[in-house]
C-alpha cells in the first residue's frame, strides 16, 4: 500500500487507517446484496456463522461446534476496552455515520461466537497480496467477491457474507482470536468496515481499518496480527472465550452487538440447519442450549412450531422433519431409483423407468410413501474433461397436507427460494432435492446469489468456469416437478383449494363480521367511523432545473403567532432500488461548497453541510431557493418543519 496512513499508538498493537490512493472510493455494495433478504438480521448472521464453520471442518470423521454467547465487561475490564477500542476509532466511525445525531453504543456488550473442529484462519499473514486455495486469512480479512473459497464446492463462496459480521456490531468492528490448525498459531487480530469512505482531519479516509502490530511490508505499511501471549490470555479471559491455547479455530468478538432472543436462534439454526444437525456434523451451542443430533427432534417439536417454521420462510415443520430425515438416510444408503440416458428434465418421461419399477413408484405416491429418485448430470467445466455427477429427489403426497413443502439441500445449506418458476410444485407434495456430489456443487455455488436464496444462470462466475452452466442449472432446478408430473400420470393439475381460505366463494359472505363499530342491537350493517383528512401542509417544495425552492403554501399558511418555524431540508441523488438518502455519500456533493447558491428571503440560513440545510422561518411570506445540482442526475428531495411549538414534524417531499 502506497496511500499514506495513520495510527493510533506509537507501540504495540494498535489501528491502522490509510487514505485513498488513484482510483475508486466511496461506498461498500456487499451489504446491499443482502437487502432484499425477506429474512432479518439475526438469520442472516447464523447462516453466515454456522456455514463459514462448516467450510472450515478439520476432518469429516469430527463434528464442527458453534458456541455464541452474549457477555457484558466488568467495570474492572475496562482497560481492554480502551486498548481495542480508543477514543480515536470512535470518533473515526462518527465521522462516518452521517446524521447520527447523539446515539450512543453500549461499549461493554459483546457478542462472541467460536467455532471447534475447524481450521481456523490458516495462510500467510504478512503478504495481504496472496489469493487461491489456504490462504483463509487473506480471505477472511482482505478478499471481497473471492478468496479462498473461490470455485469450491463448499457452503459458500461468494466473499461476501463476513460483512454481516461488520453490520451485526453498532460501531462496525470485530476481533478474533484464532488458533491455528497447521501450525498450531496463536493470534489477535481486528478490522473495521464502516460503511462508507470519510473525511477526517481534513483528509478522506477508506472505510476499512485494521488492529494490529503495523509493520513495513514490500508496498507499504499493513498490520499483522499480535501473538503477545499477555494481551491474548487478557482478551480471552475478560471476554469470556473458551478456546484454550491448543484448540484450532476462529473465535469472534463482536463489540456493541445488536441484541436478540436465545428463542429466536434456536428457532433459526434448527430451521435453516436441521439436516447437517440431525447428520450429526454441526453441534450448536446457544448459551445453555445444546442443540445436536440427539437433542434437535425434541427441541424442533418443543420450540419451532410449523407457523414459526413458515414464517422463518422455510417448509421445515414437523411432518418435512421427518420426511428430511428419511430422505437423508436413503440417500446416505442408496436406497434410490436410479435413471439413465436424460440430459434434461424435460426429456423425463414414463419410458424412462421400466415398467415394473414406473407400477411401483406410483403405487407409493398414491399410498402417502416417499419415493427417491437419483438423477445423473454431466457438468463440463472450461478446462478438463466433463465430469459425471448426480442429485436425489425425494418426494410424497400426503393426502392431508394443507402446504407444498419444497426444499433444495445443497451439501448443508438450505437454498431457501429454490426451485422457482417451473421447478414449483403445483399441487400439495413434499419434496426435496438433495445435492451432494462435489462437482455439482461447485457449480450451483458459481450461481447462487450471495444470499444463497437462489441461483442466477447469468452471474458471470458461471461462465467463467462453465460452459453448460445454465443447462445444468435448469435441469436440477425442473426435476422434482418433472418427475411428480409423470408419477401422477400426465400434466399436474393445479389444486384450486389451496388459497379457498383466503377467498370467498362469489355470492356468499363471510361466517365473522369484518371490524369495525357495532350497530346499536348487534346487528345489521357495519358502521365505519369518518377517515380523517391528511393534515394541511403549510410549507411546499417545487422544482427547479438544478435544485428546489420552498415557498408557502397558497391554500393555507403560517399565523404570525406560529412563527418563528424551524425547517430542515435534505437532497440525495436517486440510485437504483435504493434509498436515496440511505446512499448518499459525501462525494456526491457538500452543501458547504461555494458552487451551490442559497436565496433566502424572511428567513435565516441556520446551517449548510453535507446535504442537509437547516434555516428559520421569520415571515409567513418566505422563499428559499437551493440551486447547483446536476442536470443529469435525478435529485431526490425532502423537507421537515415543525408547526408549531411541541408540535410533531410535518413532511413533504
Amino acid at each position: 500500500m502506497t496511500s499514506p496512513y495513520s495510527i493510533s499508538d506509537a507501540s504495540g498493537a494498535q489501528w491502522l487507517y490509510t487514505r485513498p490512493a488513484f482510483g475508486r472510493t466511496g461506498r461498500g455494495l456487499a451489504e446491499s446484496n443482502f437487502a432484499k433478504e425477506r429474512r432479518d438480521w439475526l438469520a442472516i448472521l447464523l447462516r453466515e456463522v454456522l456455514q463459514n464453520g462448516l467450510d472450515a471442518r478439520v476432518s469429516d470423521e469430527l463434528p464442527v461446534e458453534v458456541r455464541i454467547k452474549a457477555v457484558k465487561l466488568a467495570s474492572s475490564d475496562f482497560d481492554l476496552k480502551q486498548r481495542l477500542l480508543p477514543q480515536l476509532h470512535l470518533s473515526r466511525f462518527d465521522h462516518s455515520v452521517l446524521h447520527q445525531g447523539d446515539q450512543t453504543q453500549d461499549l461493554e456488550h459483546f457478542l462472541i461466537i467460536e467455532d471447534f473442529g475447524t481450521t481456523g484462519l490458516i495462510g500467510r499473514t504478512d503478504d495481504p497480496e496472496l489469493d487461491g486455495k489456504g490462504q483463509n486469512w487473506n480471505a477472511f480479512w482482505f478478499r471481497e467477491g473471492e478468496g479462498g473459497k473461490e470455485n469450491s464446492s463448499g457452503n459458500g463462496g461468494a466473499g461476501q457474507g463476513k460483512i454481516t459480521y461488520f453490520s451485526t456490531s453498532g460501531i462496525r468492528t470485530i476481533f478474533t482470536y484464532t488458533v491455528r490448525s497447521d501450525d498450531n498459531c496463536e493470534l489477535l487480530y481486528g478490522a473495521s468496515s464502516f460503511k462508507r469512505d470519510y473525511e477526517f482531519e481534513g483528509h478522506k479516509w477508506l472505510r476499512d481499518g485494521y488492529w494490529g502490530i503495523a509493520i513495513e511490508g514490500e508496498n507499504g505499511t499493513i498490520a499483522v496480527p499480535s501473538e503477545d501471549a499477555l494481551i491474548i490470555q487478557d482478551f480471552r479471559q475478560k471476554l469470556g472465550v473458551t478456546r484454550q491455547p491448543g484448540q484450532p479455530g476462529l473465535s469472534l468478538a463482536i463489540p456493541a452487538a445488536k441484541v436478540f432472543s436465545n428463542d429466536d436462534a434456536i428457532q433459526i439454526a434448527i430451521a435453516e440447519f436441521f439436516a447437517p444437525i440431525i447428520r450429526g456434523d454441526l453441534v450448536i451451542q446457544l448459551g445453555d442450549t445444546r442443540i445436536d443430533a440427539s437433542s434437535v427432534v425434541e427441541l424442533a417439536n418443543d420450540k419451532l412450531s410449523d407457523d414459526r417454521a413458515r414464517e422463518l420462510h422455510t417448509c421445515t415443520t414437523s411432518g418435512f422433519r421427518d420426511f428430511y430425515r428419511t430422505a437423508l438416510e436413503r440417500s446416505r444408503n442408496d436406497q434410490v431409483e436410479r435413471i439413465e440416458g436424460l440430459n434434461s428434465a424435460s426429456g423425463l418421461s414414463e419410458s424412462t423407468f421400466a415398467p415394473e419399477v414406473l407400477g411401483k413408484l406410483r403405487d407409493a405416491i398414491g399410498n402417502e410413501a416417499l419415493i427417491s429418485v437419483r438423477f445423473p448430470i454431466t457438468v463440463k467445466p472450461k478446462s478438463g474433461a466433463p465430469i459425471q455427477c448426480h442429485f436425489d429427489v425425494h418426494l410424497m403426497a400426503p393426502h392431508d397436507l394443507e402446504h407444498v413443502e419444497q426444499a433444495v439441500l445443497r451439501r448443508d445449506l438450505l437454498i431457501g427460494e429454490e426451485p422457482i418458476g417451473g421447478g414449483s410444485l403445483r399441487q400439495r407434495a413434499r419434496g426435496l432435492t438433495l445435492i451432494a456430489h462435489p462437482e455439482l456443487s461447485k457449480l450451483l455455488l458459481s450461481a447462487e446469489e450471495p444470499t444463497h436464496l437462489r441461483w442466477n444462470a447469468r452471474l458471470p462466475r458461471l461462465d467463467e468456469y462453465y460452459k453448460s452452466g445454465p443447462a445444468v442449472i435448469s435441469y436440477v432446478r425442473n426435476a422434482m416437478a418433472k418427475l411428480l408430473e409423470v408419477l401422477m400420470g400426465g400434466e399436474q393439475t393445479r389444486d384450486f383449494r389451496l388459497l379457498a381460505k383466503y377467498f370467498a366463494a362469489p355470492g356468499t359472505t363471510a361466517h365473522t363480521q369484518s371490524k369495525g363499530k357495532k350497530s346499536e342491537k348487534g346487528k345489521g350493517p357495519v358502521r365505519i367511523g369518518p377517515i380523517p383528512l391528511p393534515t394541511p401542509k403549510k410549507m411546499i417544495l417545487s422544482a427547479l432545473l438544478d435544485g428546489c425552492k420552498v415557498t408557502p403554501s397558497k391554500a393555507i399558511t403560517f399565523e404570525q403567532t406560529e412563527l418563528p418555524v424551524t425547517a430542515q431540508i435534505e437532497f440525495a441523488y436517486e440510485g437504483l432500488d435504493k434509498d436515496a438518502f440511505d446512499e448518499y455519500d459525501p462525494f456526491d456533493f457538500d452543501l458547504s461548497d461555494s458552487t451551490f447558491s442559497i436565496d433566502a428571503s424572511h428567513c435565516e440560513i441556520t446551517s449548510r453541510a453535507l446535504n442537509r440545510i437547516e434555516f428559520r422561518v421569520t415571515d409567513a411570506n418566505f422563499e428559499m431557493s437551493v440551486k447547483g445540482f446536476d442536470r443529469n442526475l435525478r435529485l431526490r428531495v425532502r423537507l421537515n418543519y415543525t408547526e408549531a411549538p411541541y408540535a410533531a414534524l410535518v413532511d413533504t417531499e
